[in-house]
């Protein structure tokens, strides 16, 4: 009988810490739930890169192309927050699994001056939203390019990077890509005229930036427009006594996190494996590891980890700024020296990069404005990327990262002479050592890119401007 008490003790105990375990399971999938729904601007658009967040927590999201949304938050969580430029901060209850925003405009915001293709607006006259950014947000952004300083700062635009070498391309998408085969880049103007490219113009030397969206806006540009128009203004020249000053910044970087890896033991212990399943197939493989029993001396001889060998370098930003800058009411200028140094964290890879920027201003008479500027990047890169294996590579996947993650981490020479390509138990024979993969694949560049235009303006008449432009960009 005693024991009949005990087996019904220990079943009830069973049953109970079974349901207990349920009860956990259920009450930890009910802590969160999935809300889901679209952020609209007044005009009925969808809020592209809208910031959608848990009030009083770091739990976010943001909205995609059409302004949709989907968040997983707390079973407490009691309000959803909504902030877009220009537009009004909206605290919403949380009530449901769906909720829809139509964002207000925000008045203070319209009172702004940007730039248009025209000339400058006030916001609340135009006819299409601008996104905008000024130096105050962009002089404390310790970045080598104005391209890069506009990331997570426009509402609408989307700002990435291909890959993590120093001179990577950074590409921009206003209201994202309108072609699937075409080049879906915006046209940038730079103080009134059209050029190439935003990369080599420094954040501090920029006074703001001003993105044109609809046709409305972007008209007078034509076809050139479709994609949008990112509008760059650079610092004006001031009157007054020379002035002086200096901007500068330094920083380090790290690799944030790498795969997990064999070591030395565990990779000959695997090869011991492979080849007694191929013994067993064909009775044509050795290992070349020993006998198993000496499997232990592996766990003394050191593994080549080689991610950290490769991007395993504590890489380094140095940002040096010179501003000269003064005049009277005729002559006034701006002359700005920039240094970028940049240490990549991959083996092998460099940045560096000189800009001499140089702004004049000019009226000798009443009716009579002359402006001059120039601009001058000297760009020197050392090493291809991570992503650039050789001519051959067809996607990322052949790229020195495999490499870096499945190379042997010990010597396989012997089982490299028996594994052919075809092989798909083992591809050691398709890889290549990876940093003599970086060496083999070594490059060098040199870009220099001069930007010169200017403008001369007479008053016919009060209220009659004719002006003609010249620019040259080489």
């Amino acid at each position: 009988m005693k024991i009949k008490r005990r087996n019904t003790f220990c079943v009830k105990r069973y049953v109970f810490t079974l349901l207990l375990s349920l009860f956990t399971l259920v009450n930890v999938w009910a802590q969160r739930r999935e809300i889901s729904g679209v952020v609209k601007e007044p005009s009925g658009q969808g809020a592209i890169a809208a910031t959608v967040q848990v009030k009083g927590t770091t739990i976010g999201t943001v909205t995609d192309n059409n302004g949709n949304y989907t968040i997983s938050v707390p079973a407490d969580a009691k309000v959803l927050v909504i902030k877009y430029y220009g537009m009004h901060d909206e605290e919403v209850p949380i009530r449901g699994n769906r909720i829809d925003v139509v964002l207000r405009e925000d008045t203070k915001v319209l009172e702004d001056v940007v730039v248009v293709g025209y000339g400058t607006s006030n916001r609340r006259d135009l006819t299409g939203p601008i996104a905008s950014v000024d130096a105050k947000k962009l002089q404390d952004i310790p970045v080598a390019s104005a391209a890069e300083a506009m990331a997570g700062k426009l509402a609408g635009v989307q700002v990435t990077t291909t890959e993590g070498s120093p001179d990577a391309d950074i590409k921009i998408r206003v209201r994202g890509g309108g072609s699937i085969t075409g080049d879906n880049s915006p046209l940038y103007i730079v103080d009134g005229f059209p050029v190439n490219s935003i990369a080599d113009i420094p954040p501090a030397n920029i006074k703001s930036i001003d993105v044109l969206k609809y046709a409305s806006s972007t008209a007078i540009y034509g076809a050139r427009g479709a994609n949008g128009v990112i509008i760059v203004t650079t610092n004006d020249a001031k009157d007054g006594k020379i002035s002086v000053s200096y901007n500068g910044s330094y920083g380090f970087k790290r690799i944030a996190k790498t795969l997990p890896v064999l070591n030395s033991y565990d990779f000959a212990k695997w090869q011991y494996e492979l080849a007694t399943l191929q013994n067993k197939v064909d009775d044509q493989y050795t290992p070349f590891f020993g006998v198993y029993d000496d499997m232990d001396i592996y766990k003394n001889i050191k593994a080549s980890n080689w991610q950290n060998d490769i991007y395993g370098n504590t890489g380094t930003t140095f940002i040096n700024s010179l501003f000269v800058s003064g005049g009277s009411d005729i002559v006034n200028f701006n002359l700005n020296y920039t240094r970028n140094d940049d240490k990549a964290i991959m083996y092998g890879s460099n940045y560096s990069r000189d800009n001499i920027n140089f702004k004049m201003n000019a009226k000798p008479l009443k009716w009579l404005r002359m402006n001059f500027n120039a601009r001058y990047s000297d760009r020197r890169v050392t090493g291809a990327g991570a992503n650039d294996q050789n001519a051959l590579e067809k996607s990322t996947q052949d790229s020195r990262l495999k490499h870096t993650v499945i190379y042997a981490p010990i010597s396989v020479v012997d089982l490299t002479a028996i594994y052919t390509d075809d092989d798909e138990l083992l591809q050691t024979g398709s890889l290549y050592p990876p940093r003599k993969s970086v060496d083999d694949n070594y490059k060098y560049r040199s870009t220099q890119n001069t930007n010169l235009n200017g403008y001369v303006q007479v008053e016919l008449i009060k209220n009659m401007l004719l002006r003609s432009e010249i620019g040259l960009d080489n």
